[in-house]
């Protein structure tokens, strides 16, 4: 199990109320967010307002899914909060917004794919191209 089972804390409920009441019980933000929820509006963009609260001043979040529009407002609404933003070229597309003092992870997309970018994240920079 990669030995992680000690370090990993997993909590049942719905975001976003689940993560503002973690939060107030550990009296913490963080520094790396992973958003992989409900992808239909306006629950991604609920989950992401709740998430920019409770990160540190040097933090990125990264995005699950952003082939769904719903969930690519979420992105949107970070840009337009000042944050740096980048799309991966997965599967499933992914991406990821900064702030402060953070580098994302460089990604090479699997050349052997003929890649399509949906119209929705056309205005958004791809990591490695």
């Amino acid at each position: 199990m990669a030995n992680v089972l000690d370090s990993v804390n997993l909590v049942h409920g719905y975001s976003p109320q689940k993560v503002e009441e973690l939060a107030k019980q550990l009296q913490c933000k963080w520094s790396l967010i992973f958003i992989d929820g409900d992808h239909e509006a306006p629950a991604p963009l609920n989950d992401t307002i709740i998430c920019e609260q409770l990160a540190e001043a040097d933090a990125l979040i990264l995005f699950h899914d952003l082939n769904s529009p719903d969930v690519t407002q979420d992105l949107d609404y970070l840009k337009q909060k000042g944050w740096n933003t980048i799309i991966y070229q997965t599967m499933q597309i992914m991406g990821a917004a900064w702030r402060g003092n953070v580098e994302p992870v460089r990604h090479q997309p699997d050349p052997k794919i003929n890649w399509n970018l949906p119209q929705h994240l056309a205005h958004y920079s791809v990591s490695g191209l």
